[in-house]
């Protein structure tokens, strides 16, 4: 059995990224969905084109792959759905760091620290307050 389980459709990845659960690191973005199962954790990766072509991409992906392989299963909650989106910095950052920031990532996630308080976005208009005449 892997370790974790893959996220491979893209209505997978959009329903994670409805939860606005994120957390941002130097070298990638975490979003995570919560489940109530006891199955291991789900993940899947992507890199934009911004990061760079198809070589740098597919390294920064890779290196964030092999980082997930040996922190999630011990630093993953059970059921959740984990996305993890590779920045710049995950090309040449330090491996070690980069476990370190996954595993920091994670125990932040679980424990709700991303969440905005109802009283930021009450003082911003809610969550989806965007000017129409601007």
């Amino acid at each position: 059995m892997a370790p974790f389980d893959r996220i491979k459709k893209r209505p997978e990845y959009l329903a994670v990224a409805d939860t606005q659960r994120k957390w941002v690191t130097p070298a990638f973005i975490v979003q995570a969905m919560p489940g109530e199962s006891d199955e291991p954790p789900r993940a899947g990766f992507t890199v934009s084109k911004k990061v760079g072509n198809a070589v740098a991409r597919n390294r920064a992906r890779r290196r964030l792959k092999e980082v997930a392989r040996a922190v999630l299963p011990a630093h993953g909650t059970p059921g959740w759905a984990y996305v993890f989106i590779g920045r710049q910095a995950a090309i040449s950052y330090d491996f070690e760091k980069l476990g370190a920031d996954m595993r920091w990532a994670l125990a932040k996630l679980a424990s709700g620290a991303d969440l905005k308080s109802d009283k930021r976005q009450a003082r911003r208009g809610g969550p989806h307050n965007r000017s129409k005449g601007k």
